[in-house]
Parts: C-alpha cells; structure tokens; sequence
C-alpha cells in the first residue's frame, strides 16, 4: 500500500470521526484516482453516514465499480442511520441474489 494511501485515509478516517463528514468527502474527491482503496471508499463512506451525507454516499457509492461486502454493509449502514430500511433491505436482498447472506448486514 502507498504512504500517500495510507494518510489520504488516516485523514479521511479522522475527519468522520470528529464529525466532519464533508470534509472527509472533499478530502476524498481531491485524492487522486489511482490512490483510492477499499479502505478509502469504506471510510468515506462511514464519515457520510455518521454525519447524515446521505446524497454524497449515494454519489460515491455508485460510483464504486467493484461493490464488496464491507462497502455494501457500509452503504446499509448510512441507509438504516437515516431511516432508509426500504433501500437497505434492496441493497441486502441484491447482495444475496449472488452472495451468502452476511449477519454484519443486519446489525
């Protein structure tokens, strides 16, 4: 993994967990492409989903090509926090159409 990896998400991690959501999502948009990981879309989208960005994990979760459980759990997450129980339970229910169930989802 690249150093500049590793602080582009120490950063993006720290400012979702000192309730700066947008920050951590601008912080995201400037990192280059090339530097993005699973780490930094899972923290990105945590950081929206604790700080009630639900348009911003939206528009970054569909633009993640290669969706995995963590991100997917991720993403459900930010839903179930802002009431969204109809779309998490989609996001679960086409996740199990080729995958085994994961309890994580539903906690």
């Amino acid at each position: 993994v690249d150093r500049d990896t590793i602080t582009y998400n120490a950063m993006i991690n720290a400012f979702g967990l000192n309730g700066m959501g947008s920050q951590a999502a601008e912080l995201y948009r400037e990192m280059p492409n090339n530097l993005r990981d699973h780490v930094s879309r899972i923290c990105v989208l945590n950081a929206c989903s604790h700080a009630g960005l639900l348009h911003e994990a939206r528009t970054i979760f569909n633009e993640i090509s290669l969706k995995t459980e963590s991100i997917i759990t991720t993403m459900v997450d930010c839903l179930s926090r802002l009431f969204m129980f109809d779309e998490a339970q989609k996001l679960i229910e086409d996740y199990e159409k080729t995958n085994t169930p994961s309890i994580v989802m539903y906690s």
